[in-house]
């Protein structure tokens, strides 16, 4: 089985897993970790990248993580390879500490970076490890909720961007919205997975393939990575809203929803485009909506037959 292809470019935002091999513990101290953390540290100068959340487990890691340069594979190399030297050293062990790669899938950091941060913020919790993920000390959720110095390698303002403008509301809006996880059911944020490589829509897979896969050999480890025109706003808005005229309501958040899904368009550029609605606010609508079609077989069909008369339009 061919593994998954490693996709890398300037500014690309991952997710990235890394295990013990055989399930073995790779942290079996608070040490560990904090030996982790620095390795983490030193290279960010040597290597330019950020780290948006982390969360360490006693026998894994999670990283979402942006890198400057297309080097997210040197990056790993060097930071699981100088923490899996410094504990084999420590307990005079041999053998591998880690199973082989770490699972990595690139993603549409605009559609599924906050998704994503919630399930790393809360692994802690579903792990039964703690009640409330802020009373764990190893995750960086901590530096989300308090005021408190920020590590070089963490990155802060990029998701609470995404909440608010203002630090204080966009705390608050922050953890609203990791309890709603921690207290309901989280929504699966892998479902869109591609290949065991990316986790994005179909627009951003053809923004990808434009750019930084034509001339590499065939990607047959990517399935669904096709041609998609770079859809008109105001087409696809007319055309759910007349589809969906009876219910105005719905009509709009459908709109929000597949244009998101049918366009190469920002959260923020489709937040002026429905008359200056913020970041967050169209993220919601986005995650709600997709909540709603696993719950309403009958909205489920509604959309659905928006979408076809959606591909036709774009010749997907």
């Amino acid at each position: 089985m061919a593994r998954p292809l490693r996709i890398e470019y300037p500014g690309a935002f991952y997710h990235v897993i890394s295990r013990g091999n055989a399930r073995q513990k790779i942290f079996v101290s608070d040490l560990d970790k904090e030996k982790f953390l620095s390795y983490l540290e030193t290279g960010v100068d040597r290597f330019c990248y950020k780290v948006h959340a982390y969360c360490l487990l006693d026998n894994h890691y999670h990283l979402l993580m942006e890198t400057a340069a297309p080097n997210l594979s040197k990056i790993l190399q060097r930071l699981n390879s100088a923490y899996a030297t410094y504990f084999s050293r420590k307990r005079n062990q041999t053998g591998h500490l880690l199973q082989g790669r770490p699972k990595v899938l690139l993603i549409d950091k605009d559609a599924y970076a906050l998704e994503l941060s919630r399930y790393i913020h809360l692994n802690p919790v579903r792990a039964g490890i703690v009640r409330r993920p802020e009373q764990y000390r190893w995750s960086s959720y901590v530096y989300y909720m308090k005021r408190v110095p920020v590590p070089a390698y963490l990155e802060t303002s990029f998701l609470l961007g995404q909440f608010d403008k203002k630090e204080t509301a966009a705390r608050d809006e922050m953890r609203n919205f990791v309890e709603a996880g921690r207290k309901g059911k989280l929504p699966d944020p892998f479902k869109d997975e591609r290949g065991g490589a990316i986790l994005g829509s179909e627009a951003f897979i053809h923004m990808v393939r434009a750019k930084f896969l034509m001339g590499r050999k065939k990607d047959r480890e990517l399935p669904g990575l096709r041609g998609l025109k770079s859809t008109d706003l105001w087409s696809v808005r007319g055309l759910v809203e007349e589809s969906l005229k009876n219910n105005p309501k719905l009509a709009k958040k459908a709109a929000i929803y597949l244009c998101r899904k049918y366009s190469e368009r920002t959260l923020g550029e489709l937040g002026e485009f429905f008359e200056g609605l913020s970041v967050s606010a169209v993220n919601q609508v986005v995650r709600r909506l997709d909540g709603l079609r696993l719950q309403d077989r009958a909205l489920d069909q509604k959309i659905k037959s928006v979408e076809s008369a959606i591909r036709k339009l774009c010749n997907v």
